[in-house]
């Protein structure tokens, strides 16, 4: 299990762009999921973006590593091609 407090999806770009969208969220809150909506490349439309809650176990394995996702926070958004498309670092 991996610890979440490095937070990668909150460094980018387009994560920090689907972070907004969702509104407020906690300190702990952390995208652990994205990936295209559909089937074939040419139905790729969306890219969807899945975070939670987390909390960091006080015992066992894998104490005080943020890895425990807390029950009922998780959230979801989508982000057009066009909506990434403008947040994408220009060349």
């Amino acid at each position: 299990m991996s610890d979440l407090s490095d937070d990668f999806y909150g460094r980018t770009a387009m994560g920090q762009l689907a972070l907004q969208k969702l509104g407020p969220v906690p300190e702990n809150f952390r995208i652990y999921l994205a990936g295209w909506i559909g089937k074939k490349p040419e139905d790729w439309k969306e890219m969807e973006f899945v975070g939670a809650e987390f909390r960091r176990p006080v015992k066992g394995q894998f104490k005080g590593k943020l890895c425990v996702p807390i029950p009922h926070s998780r959230r979801a958004v989508r982000l057009t091609r066009e909506e990434l498309a403008a947040c994408a670092p220009q060349q």
